[in-house]
């Protein structure tokens, strides 16, 4: 059970909570105000590091500290995921904690912002137990540079937000989506994972009054805006293809320096102007820039050993194939602990990296040029000396091979 001191809010309001760590707090504090603004109520931020006093404005929102939440093993779960894999692994069984308090609760992603009242998602909650949103409503153009593989990777439903009324159905929902979160919150794509989204793409299958919301005002963000253009009327509301009242945009990725970003449209579209779009991403970069100057900014406590150590992902990998091994109750985070010798004994500390590892993408392949040339040229040998048949296979086990956790043959103990 989640304790939270009491808060003022709307009668029978659904409570609004998001996850983040110390350095998205600027973020979380931009949707906090939004929510105050349109909703009267506190959102309530949970916050995924280790307890610390830190200068942050105390008035905005709501804090609390996953480890205050009661969550079973959660040193091992920091240890296991990265600081993205473990805030979503939790966002299932924090909104069960908070249904035992409310009659319904609204997740929000802490890079979304509310525009307008959440009146029509509470309308939603009142006739089914469970409002998710699509990443789009209509298939993307077919061009070079635009199609559906995107969804196909990374889920149909974006879980930037989701709406659940306390309910069999919708506590069966939780409850299901929850287990496998805790136990499945990789991002591991190329196996069939992408943290909590890839698992509600099945969830329409066991549970029949699911609602997919076909809102364009929900979750308007940078992959929908070939869909869904910006407007403003009179009173100075924005609205999405000029009829629904924009409720909240998702500035998923966002760049300050490059505001135009949420203008990803079709192709064919790509020299259009929407200057609405970037007068939305420019009140949006303000507003951070001011909550920034609010937090004291802190590295992520759960990316260091007790000495101080980078922890690799290829350590918390690893750590997922041993885990089980390990003794009860060890604390993984330990620099003398087992999971420290474990570290040495395999090679995985990097004591060159202080700071948090960034995933590379496909499009930094163009700004290694040289590098790829040198990749090339020895799988070409390797075609020659296997054959084409053999070298093909490689590749696929290859890319299984990448799933550490699952390879435990490749882990001294």
């Amino acid at each position: 059970m989640i304790t939270t001191s009491p808060i003022p809010s709307r009668k029978n309001a659904p409570i609004i909570f998001t996850v983040c760590n110390i350095a998205y707090l600027p973020k979380a504090l931009v949707l906090a105000q939004s929510v105050k603004k349109h909703t009267n109520s506190t959102l309530k931020v949970v916050i995924f590091d280790r307890k610390i006093d830190f200068k942050h404005p105390s008035n905005i929102a709501e804090i609390i500290w996953v480890e205050d939440c009661n969550v079973p093993q959660l040193s091992e779960l920091a240890m296991l995921y990265d600081i993205i894999e473990f805030s979503t692994s939790l966002k299932p069984y924090l909104a069960l904690r908070f249904l035992e308090q409310a009659e319904s609760v609204i997740f929000l992603d802490p890079d979304t912002c509310l525009y307008s009242s959440i009146e029509p998602i509470e309308d939603d909650l009142k006739n089914y137990p469970i409002v998710l949103t699509p990443h789009y409503l209509k298939p993307q153009p077919s061009t070079q540079n635009e199609s559906d593989l995107a969804m196909m990777r990374f889920g149909s439903f974006n879980l930037g937000f989701f709406a659940v009324r306390k309910s069999d159905e919708g506590l069966a929902f939780l409850q299901w989506w929850s287990e496998r979160c805790i136990a499945f919150s990789f991002m591991e794509s190329q196996f069939g994972l992408s943290t909590d989204q890839k698992w509600v793409s099945i969830a329409p299958c066991f549970f029949p009054n699911l609602h997919v919301s076909f809102n364009p005002g929900y979750n308007m963000a940078p992959w929908n805006t070939f869909e869904r253009s910006l407007s403003k009327n009179e009173p100075g509301t924005y609205l999405v293809n000029d009829s629904e009242p924009l409720v909240f945009f998702h500035f998923s990725n966002f760049d300050a320096q490059d505001l135009e970003y949420t203008k990803k449209r079709a192709s064919s579209e790509e020299d259009a102007q929407y200057p609405l779009l970037v007068e939305v991403a420019s009140r949006y970069s303000d507003e951070l820039k001011r909550m920034a100057l609010l937090v004291e900014k802190k590295p992520y406590a759960f990316d260091y050993m007790s000495d101080g150590t980078y922890i690799s992902p290829t350590l918390r990998r690893a750590y997922a194939a041993v885990r089980s091994e390990l003794p009860k109750d060890h604390d993984p985070f330990d620099s003398n602990g087992p999971v420290g010798q474990f570290s040495k004994k395999n090679g995985l500390i990097d004591r060159s990296t202080k700071r948090q590892y960034k995933y590379p993408g496909l499009k930094e392949k163009d700004q290694h040029p040289k590098a790829f040339l040198f990749i090339y040229f020895l799988l070409r040998v390797i075609l020659k000396v296997l054959g084409p048949n053999r070298f093909y296979d490689l590749s696929k086990l290859m890319v299984y091979l990448s799933i550490y956790r699952l390879n435990r043959q490749l882990w001294r103990l």
